[in-house]
């Protein structure tokens, strides 16, 4: 986060420095109260009230001023942190999502939204202020040392009840915020999976599940706000009482002589004002609170190594190669010692049992995780290491659990790009979806997702299968593809794979269908996490009819 608070810098600088004359001119009203007090009353002199009065406005209106431009100054500073912070929290969070095995991330957008709004707010003020409170103590001390130490044990007083506060509100509040993480999470969840939820009568549970949530998360605040309440009501008290003091020491010290009701009065401001930043310290320390976690959790978020950014290469032609490579989760292999490749153009049909690492081995072919072992190669180049949004449009991936964004047809198949017309209605072409999308209410404009067309399984499958053919994509990986399909959705996929041959195009298809990969050149069988067998489809084949039927000789 330092190399981000840099360029913040001279916002927080400027702010400092505009609240140290705006704290220096709050002096303004107290002086000149002591001044009506010791010298226009006494002397009865029109003029000394003329002058003292003019030069007391204009120091207001400058105040005044210095105030509108520190607020707007500090406006600027919370939207440049949104935008320092906003992509690369979102690209970070994506990247750790993507990543196998990976913790849930701490670290969110909210977390954005928090420092914002508290370096764009009030709170701030108060950090700005605070550091002035030994100077309004120190004119009070000019004014009578009596007077000074009345104000200091105040100011003590309600610094000790704020490290009070910090300290019996941090935990509850940690745990809340945790806990609420984890009450959002489950709430999603059960929102993806109403159908289920509802169908299987797991509504109950889930209203349960999200009750103990809910209820350790308001009990948590309770206790905290509570506690809070009770150090924020001593500390108004407090404030309160030593109007009463520092008045009842005023008048004691004017009727011995030493001192002024000028003074009196004057200490009583100046003394108020001293004390502000630190009672609006302890009303906003939950406010500092967040905003120092969403900075620590930030800090974090930004304190992996920063890969460095390779060169620039050629756009690849397909090659594919696996060498020696192994995956390794939890300290258990899912892949072994995975070797093969292909020559662009060529097709490879990846088969073998349920957890036999196929969509694994999927994910080590687009680069989306790191290979424990060995090394994924496109056109000779490690693809992990390639930059995802160089390499990302010469690449093509449905995955078995389709999911479209909120957005037109359109600009789902074209990946939240910008929409090349002729591109998406090629993609859907070649994906057989064209005649599909036509039908819609609106054809390619039709809106999906939150508030748009709801589809079928199959109809965001075809739609997803165009998305991974958008472009002039050299390697193109399809899971499950025929999952959700009918019968005319897979003759027209089976379709598109001649096109994806004639482009010279790559491609991967992991099925439990013999039939559906009939056109691949090459098959990959998978079991254990370990190559069983690998060659030209045919003899593969061939091979599998062999050891099926000397299985059936057996028993």
């Amino acid at each position: 986060m330092k190399k981000f608070f840099k360029q913040w810098r001279p916002y927080i600088l400027f702010g400092a420095l505009f609240s140290m004359f705006i704290n220096v001119l709050q002096l303004t009203f107290p002086i000149y109260m002591l001044q009506i007090y010791d010298r226009v009353l006494s002397s009865y002199s029109m003029p000394t009230l003329y002058a003292i009065t003019f030069a007391a406005v204009l120091s207001l209106i400058i105040m005044a001023t210095l105030e509108f431009i520190r607020a707007r100054l500090l406006v600027r500073c919370g939207v440049a942190i949104d935008q320092a912070l906003s992509r690369d929290v979102l690209d970070n969070i994506v990247k750790q999502a993507a990543l196998a095995g990976s913790p849930p991330q701490q670290a969110t957008l909210r977390d954005v939204n928090v420092l914002r709004n508290f370096f764009a707010g009030n709170a701030i003020f108060t950090l700005f202020d605070i550091p002035w409170t030994p100077l309004f103590l120190a004119v009070i001390y000019f004014m009578h040392p009596l007077l000074g130490i009345v104000a200091t044990c105040g100011a003590v007083l309600l610094v000790i009840f704020a490290v009070i506060n910090e300290l019996i509100t941090r935990r509850p509040l940690n745990a809340a915020n945790i806990v609420n993480g984890f009450s959002m999470k489950f709430v999603d969840t059960a929102s993806r999976n109403a159908h289920a939820v509802r169908g299987m009568g797991m509504l109950g549970g889930v209203i349960a599940r999200w009750r103990g949530f809910n209820d350790t998360v308001i009990k948590l605040q309770t206790r905290a706000s509570r506690q809070a309440g009770f150090i924020q009501s001593l500390s108004s008290w407090l404030r309160q009482s030593m109007q009463v003091f520092i008045y009842g020491a005023g008048a004691w010290l004017t009727l011995r002589g030493e001192s002024t009701p000028g003074s009196m009065i004057a200490a009583s401001i100046i003394m108020g004002r001293a004390l502000a930043p630190v009672q609006q310290g302890i009303a906003a320390w939950k406010n500092m609170i967040e905003a120092r976690s969403a900075w620590l959790r930030l800090d974090v978020l930004f304190s992996r190594p920063e890969v460095p950014e390779g060169m620039d290469l050629p756009a690849p032609t397909g090659q594919v190669s696996a060498e020696h490579v192994s995956f390794v989760l939890q300290n258990a292999f899912i892949l072994r010692d995975i070797n093969f490749s292909l020559q662009p153009g060529e097709s490879l049909g990846l088969i073998g049992p349920s957890g036999a690492g196929k969509s694994t081995l999927c994910r080590l072919l687009l680069g989306i995780w790191p290979a424990s072992g060995g090394k994924v190669r496109l056109d000779g180049n490690d693809i992990f290491v390639w930059d995802q949004e160089k390499i990302g449009p010469y690449l093509g991936f449905l995955p078995q659990d389709v999911e479209l964004f909120s957005g037109t047809v359109a600009e789902n198949i074209a990946r939240l790009g910008p929409v090349d017309s002729e591109k998406v209605i090629a993609a859907a072409r070649q994906a057989g979806v064209h005649e599909l999308i036509l039908g819609f209410s609106a054809g390619y404009d039709t809106r999906i997702g939150e508030g748009g067309l709801v589809l079928s399984g199959g109809q965001r499958q075809r739609i997803g299968l165009a998305r991974a053919l958008y472009g002039t994509p050299r390697l193109v990986i399809l899971d499950e593809p025929n999952s959700n399909l009918d019968d005319e959705g897979e003759a027209a996929l089976v379709r598109s794979w001649t096109h994806l041959k004639q482009q010279k195009t790559t491609l991967v298809v992991v099925s439990h269908k013999p039939s559906l990969l009939a056109g691949m050149d090459k098959i990959l069988m998978l079991k254990n996490g370990q190559v069983v067998m690998f060659g030209p489809r045919d003899a593969v084949f061939q091979k599998l009819m062999e050891a099926q039927t000397r299985l059936k000789a057996v028993q």
